[in-house]
C-alpha cells in the first residue's frame, strides 16, 4: 500500500515538472534559444557592389562592367514539373543549347540537387523576373569586367579578375574602383535553400569611383595604329611612344607593341610590357636638349658661334666620335640639326660639370616622374666624383646617363613650353557613384629647369631638325612647324655591362606647333632591322600620327597652312543639351571641347543653354546651362542614349529598368511624355 502511495505521488509530480521545465524554456531561457533560432535559421550574404568605370576624356567606357548570369536547377524543388517545359524553353533560347540536352543534363545529375546548367548568360529584365518567379530555378548573378576598345590603352588601364585589379590603372586605383560590399539577410527554408527578406538591407553597397582619363581613345587608337605600322615595317623587337600636353603634362595618349587584350589577358605572355614608364635606356642624340640648355644658359656659347668639327671623326677621351656627314666648320644651330657629335661633345668640353649635373637632375633624370602607373623605372645620375674624364662627352651624346620614354618626352615639353618641367597625369577627376566630381587633377609645375629665354634661343634649331636639310624631315607634316630631335644610341646589355653587337635603339621626339606648343610626342624603337636612325623609323610614326590627330585637334590645325584646313572648318557645332538631365549634358557639353560650370545631377533638367544650338564649339568656349532640380515629371526620352546613361537617369528618377540588347537605346516604353512610370522597359542595338 506505501508503495502505492509513492507512486501516485511521483505521478502527479509530473505535471509540476513539466509545468516548471516549460516555464524555465519560455520564461528564463526563451530569449536565449529564440536567438539561437534566429541565428540558424538567417544567413547573411553579401552585396557586391559595382566597380567604378575607367573613361576616357569625353567620357566613353573604356572599362566597364557587364552582368552575367548563372542557370541551375533544383528538380526537387516546388513546381518543376509544372514548370519545366516553360523553363528549358526559355534556358534554350539564351544559351543556343536544345531543351533535350539540357534535360539529359539534369537526369544524370549526382547526388546533389542543384545543375548548373549554363554560366555567363546575358539576360533581359524580363528573363530574370521569368526565373525569379519559379522556386525551383536559380540564378547566380556575376560582373565580368569588360574592355570596350579591346587592346587600346591596355598598357595604362591594365586589367582586373574576379579578385581585383592587376595591373595598370585597374590595379593602382584597386582601393578606389573595387568600392565596399553591403549586406542583406536572408531567410533559411526547412529545405536547406534560402529566401531574401522584404527589408532585409543592413547595409547598402559603396559603388567604386569611376575615372575619368586625360586619354582621348580616337587619339590613341590612331597612335597604336600607326606605332604598330610602324614597329613591323622597321623589323623592331618593340615599340614606345607616349604622347603629353606640355603646358599641363596631362598624358593624350601612350602605347607599346607588341600588346595583349585585357579581355583575354592570359593569351599571351607577351606585349604586357608598358615599356613608356618600365625601361630605362641610354637614348642617344634626343639627349642633346640637356648639355643645349647648360651650355647656353650658362654662355659658354651662343647658337651661331661657330665649331669647327672637321672630316667628321674625332678621337676623343679615348672614344672614337664619328658624325654621319663631314660637317666641317658649322655653327652650333647646326650641330643641333645635324645632330653633330663631335660639335655637342666640344662645346660640352668648355661647359662646367657642375652646370651639367645641376641640369641633368633639374630634368628629372635623377627621379621617378610619379605618373599614376605602378612599375616606373628609377633612374640615377651619377654623382660628379664618380665621372671619368671622358663622362661629359658621353652625356652629350646620350650616353652614360639614362631616361624612360616618358622622361625624355617630359623633357622636351620643357623645352616646348619655356623651361618648366611638368609632373605628368593620366587621371583627371574622380567620380562617385551618381556621376559628381570627387576629385580633380590640378596640374604641378615640379621646378622651372632653365629660362624662357634660353627656351627660345634652342627652339629654331630643334625646329630645323624637321626641315629638309635636317636628320627628321620625315616627321614633317606640311603646313605645321614641327621642332624635334633625332636618337640613335646602341643598346646596353641587360646585366648593364657593355652593348649589343649591331642593336640599337632608335628615337624621334617632337612638338608642335613651334608657335604656340600643344603637343609633344615621343616614338622609340627596339633594334630596328631597316634602319638604325630615329630619322627613318621613328619619325614617320610621329608624322603619321600628327596628320591624323589634327581632325581631332582644332586648336592646333588653326596653324596650319593651306586655310582649308584651319580650326574653324574642323570646329563642331554646339549641340541641343535643353531637356536633358545636366550631368549628361554637362557630358556632352566637353565632349564637344566646351567648358561649363553648371553643378550637375540627374534630377535636374537643364531649361536654358546660354549658347544657342549650332553656333560653333570652339575648344574651351564656356557654356552656362540653367537647370531646375526635380523639373522632370513625365516619362523622358532616353532614345539615343548609352546603355548606362539610360539606365543611370532612369533609376535616378526611381524607375526600375528592363533591358533587351546591347548598344544604344532605339526603343522605350512607356513612350515619352507619358506620365512617370514605376517601370519601363528599353531596347538597344
Amino acid at each position: 500500500m506505501a508503495r502505492m502511495y509513492v507512486v501516485i505521488t511521483l505521478v502527479s509530480l509530473v505535471p509540476i515538472l513539466v509545468g516548471f521545465q516549460v516555464l524555465r524554456i519560455t520564461v528564463l531561457e526563451g530569449g536565449e534559444l529564440r536567438k539561437t533560432v534566429e541565428e540558424q535559421s538567417t544567413e547573411y550574404e553579401p552585396i557586391p557592389p559595382a566597380r567604378g568605370i575607367i573613361m576616357d576624356a569625353k567620357g566613353r567606357p573604356m572599362a566597364d562592367n557587364i552582368e552575367r548570369y548563372q542557370i541551375a536547377v533544383d528538380p526537387s524543388a516546388y513546381g518543376y514539373r509544372k514548370g519545366a517545359d516553360r523553363f528549358f524553353e526559355r534556358v534554350s533560347e539564351l544559351t543556343k543549347t536544345q531543351a533535350s540536352v539540357l534535360r539529359r543534363k539534369v537526369a544524370a545529375r549526382p547526388e546533389s540537387r542543384y545543375v548548373s546548367l549554363a554560366k555567363n548568360v546575358i539576360m533581359s529584365g524580363d528573363d530574370i523576373a521569368f526565373f525569379k518567379a519559379m522556386p525551383f530555378a536559380v540564378l547566380d548573378r556575376t560582373t565580368k569586367r569588360q574592355y570596350t576598345y579591346g587592346s587600346n590603352g591596355a598598357h595604362f588601364i591594365g586589367f582586373a579578375n574576379q579578385y581585383g585589379g592587376i595591373a595598370g590603372l585597374e590595379g593602382e586605383f584597386e582601393a578606389l574602383l573595387a568600392g565596399s560590399p553591403g549586406q542583406r539577410i536572408k531567410r533559411k527554408t526547412a529545405r536547406g535553400s534560402s529566401t531574401p527578406i522584404p527589408g532585409g538591407v543592413l547595409k547598402d553597397p559603396q559603388h567604386g569611383t569611376s575615372l575619368v582619363l586625360t586619354v582621348d581613345v580616337a587619339q590613341q587608337a590612331i597612335l597604336e595604329e600607326e606605332l604598330r605600322k610602324g614597329t613591323i615595317e622597321a623589323e623592331a623587337n618593340w615599340g614606345a611612344a607616349v604622347a603629353l600636353d606640355v603646358n599641363t603634362g596631362a598624358i593624350l595618349a601612350m602605347a607599346n607593341y607588341p600588346t595583349f587584350d585585357p579581355n583575354m589577358p592570359g593569351s599571351s605572355m607577351h606585349g604586357k610590357r608598358n615599356h613608356v614608364i618600365t625601361d630605362r635606356f641610354e637614348p642617344g642624340s634626343t639627349m642633346k636638349v640637356l648639355p643645349a640648355v647648360a651650355a647656353v644658359e650658362s654662355g659658354v656659347i651662343s647658337m651661331q658661334d661657330s665649331i669647327e668639327t672637321g672630316s667628321g671623326y674625332l678621337k676623343h677621351e679615348g672614344w672614337d666620335l664619328r658624325d654621319t656627314h663631314a660637317n666641317g666648320t658649322i655653327t652650333y644651330h647646326d650641330a643641333i640639326k645635324l645632330s653633330s657629335n663631335i660639335g655637342t661633345a666640344l662645346v660640352s668640353d668648355n661647359t662646367d660639370k657642375g652646370e651639367l649635373y645641376k641640369y641633368a637632375r633639374a630634368f628629372g633624370f635623377n627621379q621617378k616622374t610619379r605618373i599614376e602607373l605602378p612599375g616606373e623605372a628609377t633612374t640615377v645620375v651619377r654623382k660628379i666624383p664618380d665621372w671619368n674624364r671622358s663622362t661629359r662627352s658621353a652625356i652629350s651624346r646620350g650616353y652614360a646617363i639614362v631616361a624612360t620614354p616618358l622622361q625624355m618626352a617630359l623633357a622636351y615639353a620643357a623645352l616646348a613650353n619655356g623651361g618648366e618641367l611638368k609632373r605628368p597625369f593620366i587621371v583627371e577627376r574622380h567620380l562617385d557613384a551618381d556621376g559628381n566630381t570627387t576629385w580633380e587633377a590640378e596640374p604641378h609645375t615640379v621646378r622651372r629647369v632653365f629660362d624662357e629665354d634660353t627656351a627660345q634661343k634652342l627652339t629654331p634649331a630643334f625646329e630645323s631638325v624637321t626641315g629638309l636639310d635636317g636628320t627628321a624631315p620625315r616627321a614633317a607634316v606640311k603646313g605645321l612647324r614641327i621642332a624635334g630631335k633625332t636618337g640613335t644610341a646602341m643598346k646596353a646589355r641587360e646585366n648593364g655591362y657593355g652593348y649589343i653587337q649591331g642593336a640599337y635603339k632608335a628615337t624621334f621626339v617632337g612638338f608642335y606647333p613651334v608657335e604656340n606648343p600643344q603637343v609633344v610626342l615621343l616614338v622609340v624603337m627596339d633594334d630596328p632591322q631597316t634602319s638604325i636612325y630615329g630619322g627613318m623609323v621613328a619619325a614617320p610614326v610621329f608624322r603619321n600620327t600628327t596628320e591624323r590627330w589634327l581632325a581631332t585637334m582644332p586648336e592646333v590645325a588653326h596653324y596650319l597652312a593651306p586655310d582649308s584646313m584651319k580650326a574653324e572648318n574642323l570646329v563642331a557645332s554646339v549641340p541641343v543639351l535643353e531637356g536633358k538631365p545636366s550631368a549628361l549634358a554637362a557630358r556632352i557639353a566637353r565632349a564637344h571641347g566646351l567648358k561649363e560650370g553648371s553643378k550637375t545631377n540627374y534630377s535636374a533638367l537643364v531649361t536654358n543653354q546660354n549658347v544657342p544650338v549650332g553656333e560653333e564649339a570652339w575648344p574651351g568656349r564656356f557654356i552656362e546651362l540653367d537647370a531646375r532640380i526635380d523639373s522632370i515629371s513625365v516619362m523622358p526620352d532616353v532614345t539615343g542614349l548609352s546603355l548606362r546613361d539610360a539606365y543611370t537617369w532612369l533609376r535616378h528618377l526611381g524607375i526600375n529598368v528592363s533591358i533587351e540588347g546591347h548598344g544604344v537605346v532605339w526603343r522605350q516604353s512607356p513612350d515619352p511624355g507619358s506620365p512617370m512610370p514605376s517601370m519601363a522597359s528599353i531596347s538597344l542595338n
